[in-house]
């Protein structure tokens, strides 16, 4: 018997072929015990879509490897089971005991866990707004879907309330921005409420405290027992239509030139582009530019004035403006939407489109696009040699990477290199998860 393992960092899949007898059996015991000893946290998946022959001394390590994933609360699954294999295991009683599926794609599904995927990049063409390259692979055919929970007005009035709070999962949000925090009750966390990210698994938010401290999470699962607290948010549904490979010189180039050529190359590329791009890097950042409210936005925090918190009178107040960089040189993670301004709009929902975008008086006023933005920081990491799946090499940084910082960011952020993923928005609409935290 051949045993054909492939290893990734949230699961390993050990591909069978041929007769699993008591001399395949020990093939598998040694396979299986090299993989149990460099590490006790993957999931095990059993490829047996090729195996021809099944005896009890295989059974014997499938039950044995079955047991050591349970002790260390991991799982292990029997995928392609099929034929005389299927009936020796039916046969002998433990068709019960061992959870199959039928291929390792369907317990991916199940487990939440995307296939590796090899980028298929394009040729480097120029960049013209940013002045860099960009390479291009294909990656979905998901049609990208913006789903918003409440409205940024009841941000920029200062009056959210218990009322329009709402309660998601984590698993909710994979990648989302908005107002939001952590706690068990109420009075826990609206009082706190601040600019949030959720990218890769992890909730980090900025506390109106004022400790100017991120504080977050990152969930090894999602039990639901523990929810993300908005008041407004605004999420991706779906996976990213393309991804993008951006390098600059030393120069490098401002998230509003990167938005710019994404824009221009949709126009050119994409038919069903219609002035929206949900877009997500891991960059390496020349330098952050970032902003952020000082004070919760919730209804008994008004300003006396009754005007937004953007307003001249009421800005300085409540925000914190970056003037110099307030970093330099970091690795960042960054997720935002963005519209072209010169598109024709009109084919998307007005009221759900407008409960996404506001003008940040920190910015410098582009008048071709409008952009909103959230980004959290860690010590600079390597950029990875062979660029691939974004959403592996998001988990890597938050995995090894040294925590900075997390910050509403403003279009003059510098990228010097960024793996992206875009998603062309085809519609806006009201976000069908989120649960009221009242009533």
């Amino acid at each position: 018997m051949e045993v054909t393992a492939q290893i990734h960092e949230t699961h390993a899949v050990l591909k069978l072929d041929g007769r699993l007898d008591a001399y395949g059996s020990k093939n598998l015991e040694e396979a299986v015990k090299g993989l149990l000893n460099a590490s006790h946290q993957r999931l095990i998946i059993f490829d047996m879509s090729g195996l021809s022959y099944l005896s009890s001394a295989g059974i014997r390590v499938l039950l044995a490897t079955y047991k050591a994933q349970n002790t260390v609360g991991q799982k292990l699954y029997l995928a392609g089971l099929h034929g005389y294999c299927e009936q020796v295991l039916n046969m002998t009683g433990f068709s019960g005991q061992l959870p199959t599926a039928t291929d390792v794609a369907s317990v991916l599904q199940t487990e939440g866990i995307r296939s590796p995927r090899a980028c298929e990049w394009s040729e480097p063409f120029a960049a013209a707004a940013s002045g860099g390259t960009l390479r291009h692979s294909p990656w979905s055919k998901d049609p990208g879907e913006i789903r918003v929970l409440g409205h940024i007005e009841d941000v920029l009035y200062s009056r959210v309330t218990l009322d329009n709070v709402h309660s998601k999962r984590f698993s909710e949000t994979e990648y989302s921005i908005g107002l939001g925090a952590l706690g068990a009750e109420p009075g826990d966390y609206m009082p706190l409420f601040g600019e949030m990210i959720t990218i890769g698994g992890a909730m980090v938010w900025l506390p109106t405290d004022g400790h100017d401290t991120p504080d977050y999470l990152i969930p090894k699962t999602d039990t639901g027992e523990v929810s993300i607290r908005t008041g407004f948010n605004v999420s991706l549904h779906g996976d990213f239509n393309d991804l993008f490979l951006f390098e600059s010189d030393d120069k490098g180039a401002t998230l509003a030139e990167i938005y710019r050529d994404l824009f221009a190359w949709a126009k050119r590329q994409r038919p069903d582009f219609k002035g929206g791009l949900e877009v997500t890097l891991r960059a390496e950042m020349k330098s952050v530019y970032g902003s952020g409210v000082l004070f919760s936005t919730i209804a008994e925090n008004a300003p006396k004035n009754g005007e937004m918190i953007t307003h001249p009178d009421n800005f300085a107040k409540w925000f914190e403006i970056d003037q110099k960089p307030r970093y330099k040189h970091v690795t960042g993670l960054i997720t935002g939407v963005g519209i072209d301004l010169s598109s024709d709009l009109s084919r998307y929902d007005s009221e759900r489109l407008g409960a996404c975008f506001y003008i940040n008086p920190g910015n410098k006023g582009a008048t071709d696009q409008m952009l909103h933005n959230h980004g959290v920081f860690f010590k600079s990491q390597p950029f990875p040699k062979e660029p691939g799946n974004l959403h592996d090499e998001i988990q890597q940084v938050i995995d090894e990477g040294e925590f900075v910082d997390m910050r509403h960011l403003l279009d003059d952020c510098v990228v010097q290199r960024a793996l992206i993923g875009v998603s062309a928005i085809q519609q806006f609409v009201a976000d069908p998860e989120g649960r009221p935290v009242k009533g």
